[in-house]
């Protein structure tokens, strides 16, 4: 048993793959989403590339999409990991105190939600438009469709897994003979 009460030996190999795989899903977009950006940045003529974006959106939509998608991602990991039971130390105000089970189970189920509705509106429905997008489109340039929608298809596994996993923290965590204990604050 880990010194603050994770006990990796209750979470079973179902939850690590399915918690891994999360980050994974959202590869392939942030993929597809980078090198139609480089390619755009270099100002050619391409005008369906991100088409009048000024450099700052590019930026954007380079660096700080790609990095809170798979940030948030990786914190399904949390769920089955010792810093998603007990915050790490070096975090200032909170650093050893135990993750509330509530707090962990909303914001992980929220997500799920959250993303779940950003797929179905972003995607599905952009899809359905029968040409019409929700987003203005280049003159000359075709609304996305199926081409790209290849790319954002492992991102539908989000959801689930992350809804999987999460029920299994919660099940977990409210079965789990530590789980009732604080973690004792006088380590050094």
């Amino acid at each position: 048993m880990a010194e603050n009460g994770h006990r990796p030996e209750l979470v079973p190999t179902w939850a690590k793959i399915a918690a891994w795989a999360v980050p994974l899903t959202t590869i392939p977009s942030i993929t597809w989403r980078l090198v139609n950006l480089i390619g755009g940045l270099d100002g050619g003529d391409d005008p369906c590339v991100v088409p009048g974006a000024p450099l700052g959106e590019k930026l954007y939509l380079l660096a700080v999409l790609p990095s809170v998608q798979l940030g948030l991602a990786l914190l399904t990991v949390g769920l089955i990991r010792p810093w998603g039971e007990v915050f790490p130390r070096w975090l200032p105000v909170l650093g050893g105190r135990r993750v509330a089970v509530a707090a962990a189970v909303g914001a992980a189920t929220t997500g799920a939600v959250l993303v779940g509705v950003w797929l179905w509106i972003g995607v599905v429905m952009d899809l359905r438009g029968h040409g019409e997008s929700l987003y203005p489109v280049a003159p000359g340039c075709t609304v996305p469709g199926w081409d790209v929608l290849r790319w954002y298809l492992p991102m539908f596994l989000w959801p689930p897994l992350l809804l999987a996993v999460t029920w299994h923290y919660l099940r977990r965590r409210r079965t789990s003979p530590t789980a009732a204990q604080p973690p004792s604050l006088a380590r050094s």
